[in-house]
């Protein structure tokens, strides 16, 4: 039996999800060993295959659309109802839901990770903030110190 539409794109579809997934877990584990650089050339590998899963959606709910069937899982439920033989796509639309599942969490833990070493980020940046403000005072003798609660003048102050 020939490959139809749907079963190729929904084959396609499951083949850059699985990719995506193998790029989310690259994600998590460059972001917990902080490697910014590598994290840099992820960004364009995630947004080609996000487009790409983007496309492969498309396709296939054109494809349904134009077989007759409602979009979305409802029509594709309807579409493998009508294929009995064919087990590889329900295989298939079953795998691609639960890696769907996975990419969901996965995207939402990195996005979690990101969000924490951002807060690092900021409050390290805040501690140097007020490092430097504490330098830029000077005392009675017209010197600048670091003083530990701002006992001198700003520079610049009346």
């Amino acid at each position: 039996m020939a490959a139809t539409p749907i079963a190729t794109i929904l084959a396609d579809e499951l083949a850059a999800l699985r990719e995506f997934v193998l790029l989310l877990q690259d994600e998590q584990v460059t972001l917990v060993a902080g490697n910014a650089d590598h994290l840099t050339s992820l960004i364009d590998k995630k947004s080609a295959l996000a487009a790409r899963l983007t496309d492969c959606a498309q396709r296939r709910e054109a494809a349904l659309a134009t077989a007759g069937f409602q979009s979305g899982r409802s029509g594709m439920d309807a579409w493998l109802a009508t294929c009995p033989a064919d087990a590889a796509s329900r295989n298939n639309w079953r795998e691609l839901l639960m890696l769907a599942s996975e990419a969901r969490s996965q995207n939402e833990l990195n996005g979690k990770l990101i969000g924490t070493r951002l807060q690092h980020n900021q409050q390290a940046l805040a501690a140097l903030m007020g490092a430097t403000e504490r330098a830029m005072t000077y005392g009675p003798d017209g010197q600048t110190s670091v003083r530990p609660g701002g006992s001198g003048r700003i520079l610049g102050s009346a």
